[in-house]
């Protein structure tokens, strides 16, 4: 920790057994403390401090903001001996084992196949690993993106796919894992024309049993903490019914049946072990979504568990029992409400240990006397620890972006806007270090989805683009997910219009507020962010000076296209359609920067992976292309082997030097126009 001066004059380390003395409910092992000021110093606190110079923030290298965290994604093994982690080694990421304590000697790393991505993973039992692999493949002459399970065994150092190979997409639909890692509860359809129908796997033989076909129009099935498959549920339109059965011995009956628009939306269903009773995550009551108790057997919804008044429950956490002992939520930032008391007072010791911090408990061991802590802000990337609740200590595990540390950050404020309407539109402001905002140049970066949110956490091109002196705008305009059900459907069929005017009018409201200089105003974003960064090109170069696009989308109508090959339910492709289009008839070419090439005005910088399956290169090559025929100012970059992000650190630094140059040349932080 820094001193007034700056300078650190003597610390020292606080150990385990100096805890005890200090009566601390936790004790964080090692603590830096400051002990002592020199007598020069006190002296020189005391005379007349020094005119103050203009505040200038210590330039961080784009060296530094590019580097891959080196872990990411612990997670404990059962008895708590080993953590599982994605790690950025030797230039590739990979799935590392990592032995704690008496168990290092377990510790190896798992190669992952090339042009795969590593989706999700977790352990089975102590000495099995469920990894999902994901990839583009041609189906049909179409590519779509597929994703195959793959089962580790760390006792043999055998890999073994899971599940059966007709033809058909596993779709990484787990919906059970024996406690013990000896069997697991698979959908998978066995061609993609047909419903998804469940199989039990035995982790031991790799066996496959089907133990529930498939019925039309069901494309989700919900087990028990036993692993019996309880629910259903099929979707035709917006018409959706629910299957049920008490246990393995019975049929499944229909107990439900409504439309979305009359009942709102179940987003899920928890069976309990041996009854008609469970949880499902609905929004029905209020708008938004929480977590209520349910009774199968008669369709019932009943009292809520947790809901919040104002956002949506973004998650839950199961016990082994099947209980929900937690749910997450997110309103100016992360949260967790433990319903553990346990789990309860845990939490409460770390928020006083680690006050006015995101602390979060991202794995415990099965046991529940060993955990993994994760601690953070926004102006912080965060750090891991080792907590072990019966000696009441957290050890320091892993600083993951280890170059950020020592270096200072950009606060990032919680607020929000109204537009043209009067909605309220949720925002982030990342603030450059120095005096109150005044007249600075500002860079709007909306998010990508749209159907998701951006919350209070380490953005790592916002701090970039606050250490250069840019005062960021991040809004959570209309069809954000996470304010509920209202909010989001203000955004269905408004890509680039009423998404794009609440972008704009939080240009102006913070124009009005002084805090912003309204001839030094750009627009960056990636994926559907980099859509909104193209159209204000087109749409309004008379408010922004320039726009940085990566993995934008240029033509809207291609993109639904793309996109139809994707879906293997007709339904959520018609869902998608809506979500973008809105009605039918509407002309996407009126929203496509690409068939708007006359309007655009002002500099662009498009880049994009070539490997990108998400949104395919073509989109901004196309762009590019149509830009350089009609000699419009634009810088044009494709990086290689890249998807839709950049997963490698040398492109990513390569990145932040083109936006940091872009930016100098047509929108510079440090001079007036």
């Amino acid at each position: 920790m820094r001193g007034n001066s700056g300078r650190i004059a003597r610390m020292r380390r606080i150990f385990p057994g100096q805890c005890a003395a200090a009566k601390a409910a936790l004790c964080l092992v090692p603590l830096l403390l400051l002990t002592s000021i020199s007598r020069s110093e006190t002296a020189a606190a005391e005379r007349p401090p020094p005119q103050p110079l203009p505040y200038v923030a210590p330039r961080i290298s784009a060296e530094d903001f590019g580097a891959l965290p080196f872990i990411s994604r612990p997670i404990l093994s059962p008895d708590g001996s080993k953590l599982l982690a994605r790690v950025y080694s030797e230039g590739q990421v990979r799935l590392a084992v990592i032995g704690l304590g008496a168990a290092k000697s377990a510790s190896r790393v798992l190669a992952i196949p090339e042009r795969r991505d590593m989706l999700w993973y977790r352990w089975a039992g102590e000495d099995k690993i469920l990894l999902s692999l994901g990839a583009t493949t041609r189906f049909g002459g179409e590519e779509v993106y597929t994703s195959r399970l793959s089962l580790i065994n760390l006792s043999n150092n055998k890999a073994s796919l899971v599940g059966k190979r007709s033809g058909g997409f596993d779709g990484d639909t787990v919906i059970h894992v024996d406690k013990d890692g000896h069997s697991l509860l698979l959908t998978m359809q066995e061609s993609i024309y047909e419903y998804p129908s469940v199989w039990r796997v035995d982790l031991d033989t790799m066996e496959s049993t089907r133990v529930v076909k498939a019925q039309v129009g069901v494309w989700d099935w919900y087990a028990d903490a036993a692993g019996i498959v309880r629910s259903g549920i099929g979707r035709s339109g917006k018409r959706w019914w629910l299957l049920y059965r008490k246990s393995a011995q019975d049929s499944f009956h229909q107990v439900h049946e409504a439309t979305e628009d009359d009942s709102g939306d179940i987003e899920r269903f928890i069976p309990l072990d041996g009854t008609d009773k469970g949880y499902a995550v609905a929004n029905k009551k209020t708008g938004r979504y929480g977590l209520y108790y349910y009774d199968f057997a008669t369709s019932t919804l009943g009292d809520a568990v947790f809901e919040h008044p104002q956002v949506d429950i973004d998650d839950f956490r199961e016990s082994m029992s099947g209980e929900i002992e937690a749910v997450f939520y997110t309103d100016d930032r992360s949260r967790v409400a433990w319903l553990n008391p346990k789990m309860k007072s845990v939490q409460e010791d770390l928020d006083k240990a680690l006050p006015d911090r995101i602390n979060r408990v991202v794995s415990i061991n099965r046991a529940g006397d060993i955990m993994l802590v994760w601690t953070g802000t926004a102006a912080d990337p965060g750090r891991y620890y080792y907590y072990q609740t019966a000696l009441g200590k957290m050890v320091l595990l892993a600083q993951p972006y280890n170059r950020l540390e020592g270096k200072q950050l950009a606060e990032v404020q919680s607020t929000s806007y109204h537009a043209r309407d009067g909605l309220e539109i949720p925002s982030y402001l990342t603030v450059p270090p120095g005096p109150e905002p005044k007249a600075l140049p500002l860079i709007v970066m909306p998010h990508g989805g749209p159907f998701v949110r951006d919350e209070w956490t380490y953005d790592v091109w916002a701090q970039f683009l606050a250490n250069r002196g840019y005062l960021v705008l991040q809004p959570n305009y209309r069809g954000s997910t996470g304010y509920g059900k209202a909010f989001v459907e203000k955004g269905m069929g408004q890509w680039g219009r009423g998404m794009q005017d609440d972008i704009d009018d939080g240009v102006k409201w913070l124009v009005e507020q002084g805090k912003v200089d309204p001839r030094r105003v750009c627009i960056m974003g990636a994926s559907y962010g980099g859509y909104a960064a193209m159209w204000a090109a087109a749409r309004n170069p008379d408010l922004y000076r320039c726009a940085i696009s990566f993995a934008g989308i240029s033509d809207v109508a291609a993109m639904l296209r793309y996109d139809r090959k994707t879906f293997s339910a007709p339904r959520y492709f018609r869902s998608w359609r809506e979500r973008v289009q809105g009605d039918e008839g509407f002309k996407l070419d009126t929203v496509s920067p690409l068939r708007n090439l006359d309007h655009i005005g002002i500099p662009l910088l498009i880049a994009h992976g070539a490997a990108d399956d998400n949104v395919p290169l073509s989109q901004s090559r196309k762009l590019h292309e149509a830009l350089t025929k009609a000699h419009k100012v634009h810088e044009y970059v494709v990086y290689e082997g890249e998807g839709h992000g950049l997963a490698d650190p040398a492109h990513a630094i390569d990145f932040l030097k083109r936006v940091d140059t872009f930016l100098t040349t047509y929108n510079p932080a440090d001079s007036r126009p």
